[in-house]
């Protein structure tokens, strides 16, 4: 393990030399300083320790000894030394002359609470008489890591109530994006509202009310069961896939609801599941039916980045390709990375796909139903939605039917963060804790993860 590098306070005070006199003397600077470089380090990890021998006189010291003592819990790693040599507990070999020092790191692995102490003396001379100068004692308190942990940031039983932590009530909540306060937005399916949650797990309605289609703002606005997707852009505006009304419905801070794209029929639009915005403004949608991933501009303008539809029902399939010679099988998530890469979450073919900017689609991971972790087309899930990604690039989706959230990293590799069978409510470890239709995740930061649990209705951190 690497060494942990925060210098700590020591506690100074000193060591033996020899003297001009043989009488004893209150005004020696000789002394043992002893420093740890972290005071409560996490059990298991390395621990390095700074002992400094300092001679200020009157005179030349020799025959030095140090002796260090690990106590029960700690095991030796390495040492080295200025000069002299550390071996058998001790370092010894060397002297000082008036005004010189000497240092001896030690790396030690703590696994226990304990005194880490050090003695100097010089053979055949009398110790320093200045009281405690003779030994150096750095106190240390490991502490037990905490793994990584999932809990509920904000939800309880089904209902349609704002508030805060498990007094806010949700119905079948979906759709997860976070601002760049930390704010988190979530399609509340079922009660056709898109709510906040502010990072203290305060709810409120930021605009909707009854199932619809209305402009307007706050609870005049309507909505058709925004189901997957929600993203947020620079600005604060939240844009919603609003499937039922084949829309894509753009938000303001101030809670003004209006159409960005989409008329209403399935002409341009046909179940629009899946939302996500770049830098520049652009929206990217997973029009799910039509099984095709589409571009808007700022604008409005709507072009087909990937995927093909003909007539109202859409070419589904499943093809790597440019274009429109690629193929989806209802899409129903996207999300995008810094360089313009666009994930798709392609649920009936139970894959992550890739399109570059200039539109190749490619597979990351997966390959037919089922569940097992592993790299590429030797990975599978069972129903994905509602992809996130971090600033490494991993991408984090929603395993619906496998009740897992899952992990996949640039390279394809799929691992399973948290959750598994059976279905149930259950906080705690990742490895024991439980949701119910996991659907969209969301990561901030720090990396934390934030889940939409359907059929729980709760919104649930997975952090440390």
């Amino acid at each position: 393990m690497k060494k942990l590098l925060i210098v700590m306070t020591a506690v100074a005070i000193g060591f033996a030399a020899c003297k001009k006199s043989s009488a004893p003397t209150s005004d020696s600077d000789r002394k043992i300083t002893l420093a740890a470089d972290n005071n409560t380090p996490p059990t298991g990890a390395n621990i390095t320790f700074t002992v400094i021998a300092s001679n200020n006189g009157p005179a030349a010291s020799t025959g030095i000894v140090v002796s260090i003592m690990l106590p029960s819990g700690y095991t030796f790693v390495s040492a080295g030394a200025t000069t002299g040599s550390y071996g058998a507990g001790a370092w010894s070999g060397f002297g000082l002359a008036d005004g010189a020092s000497a240092t001896l790191t030690i790396t030690a692995t703590v696994n226990a609470t304990g005194n880490y102490a050090s003695t100097a003396t010089i053979a055949g001379k009398e110790n320093d008489p200045v009281a405690g100068n003779n030994s150096a004692t750095v106190t240390i308190t490991p502490t037990t890591p905490k793994g990584l942990m999932v809990s509920t940031l904000a939800g309880s039983d089904r209902g349609a109530v704002d508030g805060t932590g498990t007094a806010a009530k949700f119905s079948t909540p979906r759709g997860l994006a976070m601002d760049a306060a930390g704010n988190i937005y979530v399609a509340d399916a079922s009660n056709n509202r898109i709510r906040k949650i502010t990072p203290a797990g305060v709810v409120s309605t930021l605009a909707g009310s009854t199932d619809g289609y209305a402009e307007g703002t706050g609870a005049a606005a309507k909505f058709g069961y925004p189901t997957n997707s929600v993203a947020v852009d620079a600005s604060g505006n939240v844009y919603v896939a609003d499937g039922g009304n084949n829309r894509v419905r753009k938000i303001s801070p101030a809670g003004v609801v209006s159409t960005l794209a989409g008329d209403g029929g399935v002409s341009i639009f046909y179940q629009p599941l899946g939302v996500t915005v770049d830098a520049a403004g652009n929206v990217y949608v997973a029009d799910s039916y039509n099984n095709r991933i589409c571009k808007i501009t700022p604008g409005g303008t709507v072009s087909t980045l990937a995927g093909s539809a003909t007539g109202g029902a859409g070419s589904a399939g499943y093809t790597d390709g440019t274009g429109t010679a690629a193929r989806f099988w209802t899409p129903n998530g996207v999300v995008i990375d810094a360089s313009g890469n666009v994930y798709v979450t392609d649920a009936s073919n139970y894959v992550i796909r890739k399109i570059s900017p200039a539109g190749v689609v490619s597979t990351l991971a997966g390959s037919v139903e089922g569940f097992a972790d592993g790299t590429g087309s030797a990975a599978r899930f069972e129903h994905l939605a509602g992809p996130a990604i971090d600033a490494a690039g991993n991408i984090y989706v929603g395993d619906i039917g496998n009740n897992r959230v899952r992990k996949i990293t640039p390279a394809g590799v799929v691992s399973t963060v948290a959750g598994g069978a059976p279905l149930g409510y259950a906080d705690g470890p990742v490895a024991t804790a439980q949701f119910s239709n996991p659907f969209a995740v969301t990561v901030d930061a720090t990396g934390n993860l934030y889940v939409s649990d359907v059929d729980n209705n709760r919104i649930r951190r997975i952090g440390y």
